[in-house]
């Protein structure tokens, strides 16, 4: 008996690694695909200062996108001087929109990388699930 339930447990751990595994593999699928859709447009000027260049998809299911700073002497200030107004602005996004539910419901951690005309990152900005609930 000790045997049989034994297997079973190890047989029941087996199958519970692979449908997790499975469910993580396709979940990384779909995160790629958003990003190869996003990048068909790119780079792309958002505003007078701001250039998306790319999004991509690291270890760990995190989301990136990845900016460029241009047209200014001072980057730094000017992303700095914006962060609170772009944090609430990505927080709002986030909970408000149904077409990002995928990151709310698979705790996907989207990341916003803010670099200079030189290629130097100005900024980093990390966005958890659990912040745009």
């Amino acid at each position: 008996m000790r045997k049989i339930i034994f297997i079973l447990s190890i047989v029941f751990l087996s199958l519970s690694f692979i449908q997790c595994n499975s469910n993580e593999k396709a979940l990384t699928k779909k995160l790629e695909e958003m990003a190869v859709n996003l990048n068909m447009s790119a780079p792309v000027m958002l505003d007078q200062y701001t250039r998306f260049e790319e999004a991509s998809v690291i270890q760990g299911n995190i989301f990136r996108y990845r900016y460029t700073v241009l047209n200014t002497s001072n980057p730094d200030s000017l992303v700095e001087n914006g962060l609170q107004s772009l944090k609430e602005n990505i927080e709002k996004e986030f909970s408000s929109n149904p077409d990002l539910r995928i990151f709310k419901e698979n705790n996907v951690t989207i990341e916003y990388v803010y670099n200079d005309e030189n290629g130097r990152t100005i900024r980093s900005l990390q966005i958890t699930s659990e912040r745009f609930r």
